[in-house]
C-alpha cells in the first residue's frame, strides 16, 4: 500500500467536443485522479454540421466564451499542467481551423485529435479503469461513435463512425428500418466484425444517462453508473423501450439535455447490440479525458491497482494511515486467508474500516457503508463493493447481511467480508493500531482453535471487551478460542472458551 503514488499537483483537461466544451481539474493519486472541478457548457459545436459543414456562429460564440472562462479559472487556480484537445466537430468543420485559432488567443494550446487518436485515447481510459479489460470499447460523443478492440491494451483497427448524438435525430427521421440499415451498412463498409460474445465497454454521457435509467428500471442497489453491468439481452430489451421516448418515471439525476438524447442513444445502442452480439455491457465513466491522463504516466505507475490507489488517497484525506492498514492486514492474515486476487481488496477494505473510525461515532457505520457502496472507486466491481461494505459493517460489530447485498455478491463472499471486519475490529480495539502492540501480539489458527497471543509486556491490553470481540470472531468462524500470555520462560493461558 505504501507504493501508491500521491501528488498534490493539479492537472487539467479541456475537452472541446461536438456537444459539450468541458474543463476538468484533477489532483490526488496519479493512478486514480480525483476531480476537484468539473464544468461544462453545451456549446453544440456539431449541431447542423451535417447540413452546413461548418460550426454555427452561435455555437462558436458559446464555446469561446466558455473557453475564455476556463482559461481564467486555470490562471486563478494556478494550474500549469493543462492539456486541451478538440475532437469531431473541430476536426470536420470547414471553419474548424479558424475556431481553433481563436482558442489559441486565450493562451490555450488545443490539439486536434484524429478519429483514430480519439478512439484509441478513449479506449485507453477504459483500460485505465478496468485493468486487463478484454472486449470492445464504444464511445458515443456528440459528433461520432468510436469502436476499438481492447485486450489489456488498445488493439489496432479501431473505427470512427458519424453517429454522434447530434447527428442521430436526422438519421432516425426516416424510420427505424432505414436507421437500422444505415448502421448495418456503415459497420459492413468498415469491415467491423469484432465483439461477438465479448464484453462491450460503454463510454459517453448519453449512454451513462441510459445506464442511470436502466438501473432505476431494474431496482439496482447501487447508484453509480460506473461499472454497472447488464446482460446484452436485458440491455436490448431496455433500449427498445427507451428508444420510444416514453418513460414512466425518469431518473432525477439525468439532466434535461441528456434526457433529450436518450431515445436516440438507446436506438443506436440497440442496433450495436444487434449487429455485434456482445455477451454483456459494462458502463465506464472513464474515457477520453482519463485516457489522456493515463497516457502520460510512467509504466510503474500504470501498473498500480486503481482501486487501492483510490481508497488510499481517500483515507489519507480522512487522516487514516495506509501504513497502519498494511500492518493490520498482516496481523489478521492467518484468519482472513485471501482468495486469489483478493489481497488488495482486503487491504482497501481494512483501510476504509479504519478511516471510518475517524468520523463521528453515531454516524460512522452509515457513513462508511455509504463510502463503500456509493463513492466512485475506480477498479472496484459490485462484488468488491459488497465485500467492502460488509467489512466496514462488521467492523462496527454488526453481521446481519442486508438483503440487497445478495444482488451484488455470493453469500460466501459476503461472509468473508464479515470475517475481515470482525478481525479488523478485534485488532484495532486490542492494539490501537500502534506498531509495538501489533508487534507484541498475534492472531493465529492452531489445531482448529483461534488463538490470541500476547507478550507479557502488553498483557494489560487484554480486557473483557476484547474477550467479547475475540469470542464474536471465533463464534462466527465456528471455532474454539483461547488467549495466551507469553513470558520469557513460559506461556500460560489467560482465557479460553
Amino acid at each position: 500500500m505504501n507504493s501508491i503514488s500521491h501528488t498534490s499537483e493539479k492537472r487539467a483537461i479541456i475537452d472541446i467536443g461536438s456537444n459539450t466544451v468541458r474543463l476538468v481539474v484533477y489532483n490526488g493519486p496519479a493512478r486514480a485522479p480525483v476531480v476537484i472541478l468539473n464544468e461544462k457548457v453545451n456549446a453544440r459545436l456539431g449541431k447542423d454540421m451535417g447540413k452546413t459543414g461548418a460550426i454555427s456562429e452561435k455555437s462558436m460564440r458559446t464555446a469561446l466564451s466558455a473557453l475564455a472562462r476556463f482559461a481564467e479559472l486555470l490562471r486563478l487556480m494556478q494550474v500549469d499542467n493543462v492539456e486541451c484537445v478538440a475532437t469531431a466537430a473541430a476536426r470536420d468543420a470547414s471553419n474548424g481551423p479558424e475556431f481553433l485559432a481563436e482558442v489559441r488567443s486565450y493562451g490555450l494550446s488545443p490539439r486536434l485529435l484524429s478519429g483514430d487518436e480519439e478512439a484509441r485515447t478513449s479506449a485507453t481510459g477504459v483500460i485505465a479503469a478496468f485493468p486487463g479489460a478484454k472486449g470492445i470499447a464504444a464511445d458515443l460523443g456528440g459528433g461520432s461513435l468510436e469502436l476499438v478492440e481492447i485486450d489489456g491494451e488498445v488493439l489496432p483497427g479501431g473505427i470512427t463512425l458519424p453517429f454522434g448524438t447530434l447527428r442521430l435525430p436526422d438519421l432516425r427521421a426516416a424510420g427505424p428500418d432505414s436507421f437500422a440499415e444505415t448502421v448495418r451498412s456503415a459497420l459492413a463498409e468498415r469491415g467491423w466484425k469484432r465483439g461477438k460474445d465479448q464484453p462491450l465497454y460503454i463510454v459517453g454521457g448519453s449512454w451513462r444517462a441510459l445506464a442511470l435509467q436502466a438501473m432505476r428500471e431494474i431496482d439496482w442497489p447501487l447508484d453509480d453508473p460506473h461499472d454497472f453491468e447488464i446482460s446484452a439481452q436485458e440491455a436490448l430489451k431496455l433500449c427498445r423501450k427507451f428508444e420510444k421516448g416514453k418513460l414512466e418515471k425518469a431518473d432525477p439525476r439525468i439532466t434535461n439535455s441528456r434526457m433529450a438524447t436518450l431515445p436516440d442513444a438507446a436506438a443506436l445502442l440497440a442496433q450495436l447490440i444487434d449487429e455485434t452480439a456482445p455477451s454483456r455491457l459494462i458502463f465506464s465513466s472513464w474515457g477520453l479525458r482519463e485516457g489522456l491522463l493515463f497516457q502520460h504516466l510512467p509504466d510503474e505507475m500504470k501498473a498500480q491497482d486503481p482501486m487501492l490507489a483510490s481508497v488510499s488517497g481517500f483515507a489519507r484525506s480522512a487522516f487514516a494511515s495506509p501504513k497502519a492498514a498494511t500492518a493490520v492486514t498482516a496481523w489478521t492474515a492467518q484468519v482472513c486467508e485471501d482468495a486469489p486476487g483478493e489481497g488488495n481488496l482486503r487491504k482497501a477494505s481494512t483501510l476504509l474500516a479504519l478511516a471510518a473510525m475517524r468520523t463521528e461515532p453515531n454516524m460512522r457505520t452509515e457513513e462508511a457503508m455509504t463510502w463503500a457502496l456509493r463513492k466512485r472507486w475506480i477498479g472496484l466491481d459490485k462484488r468488491g463493493r459488497a465485500m467492502m461494505a460488509m467489512t466496514v459493517f462488521a467492523n462496527s460489530g454488526l453481521t446481519e447481511i442486508p438483503e440487497q447485498f445478495c444482488k451484488l455478491a455470493d453469500r460466501s463472499d459476503l461472509d468473508r467480508g464479515i470475517t475481515w471486519g470482525l478481525a479488523v475490529r478485534l485488532c484495532r480495539r486490542l492494539t490501537g493500531c500502534t506498531p509495538l502492540a501489533l508487534e507484541h501480539s498475534s492472531l493465529t489458527l492452531e489445531g482448529g482453535r483461534l488463538v490470541l497471543s500476547l507478550d507479557e509486556t502488553v498483557q494489560a491490553l487484554y480486557s473483557a471487551g476484547i474477550g467479547k470481540d475475540l469470542r464474536a470472531l471465533a463464534e462466527w468462524l465456528k471455532l474454539e478460542w483461547s488467549v495466551m500470555v507469553c513470558g520469557r520462560n513460559e506461556t500460560q493461558a489467560l482465557a479460553a472458551s
